[in-house]
């Protein structure tokens, strides 16, 4: 059986949407999207079909939006924005439980770093800055999560400095367990 969790948007402009099932991570970070649209009143009539990705950001029968995805085991988020406020969207969820390796901070730590996440924290939102920053700049090598630089509730990398974004970690709970989703974005003027 499926369950939506319905939160609160952080703003007016950009709504977000968790779901939770036995479902695979596919089906259930699309049930979000697919929730999310039924709610500006676009019918969802196929989840492979309809909610198609476009360079990971957008929906070819929706234009008008951008929109990020994230999923991992039994849960799954979605996040939506028109494209006349934002340039740069991103999602990420974890669950809280989840331990992050010693020695993997190498992968996403930037000396640069300069906040009061925990690692979890961190991660997800490294993941979500990723999402909103990988589609806009010309990243020498590869955008990799160690590149992203978090100062507060902000992001940028040196290499297009330019693009900064701000970002706002949230908790949650289902049952006994809690789960941690962090959205991303960067406004529109930066492009």
């Amino acid at each position: 059986m499926a369950n939506f969790s319905k939160v609160d948007n952080i703003n007016m402009k950009i709504q977000y949407e968790i779901h939770h099932s036995t479902a695979d991570s596919f089906t259930n970070s699309r049930m979000a999207l697919k929730k999310l649209l039924n709610n500006k009143g676009l019918e969802v009539l196929d989840l492979k079909l309809d909610l198609a990705l476009n360079n990971y950001r957008e929906l070819p029968h929706y234009p008008q939006f951008y929109i990020s995805l994230s999923h991992t085991k039994e849960i799954g988020a979605a996040v939506l924005v028109e494209k006349t406020y934002v340039c740069g969207i991103g999602i990420d969820i974890e669950w809280e439980q989840r331990t992050i390796k010693p020695g993997a901070e190498k992968f996403f730590i930037h000396l640069e770093d300069r906040h009061n996440l925990r690692p979890i924290e961190l991660w997800t939102a490294k993941e979500a800055a990723f999402k909103a920053l990988s589609p806009l700049g010309t990243y020498p090598g590869t955008l990799v999560l160690s590149k992203i630089i978090i100062q507060n509730n902000n992001f940028f990398t040196h290499e297009e400095p330019h693009l900064k974004g701000e970002f706002v970690v949230y908790h949650q709970t289902i049952g006994d367990k809690r789960y941690v989703f962090t959205i991303a974005s960067i406004p529109l003027e930066l492009k």
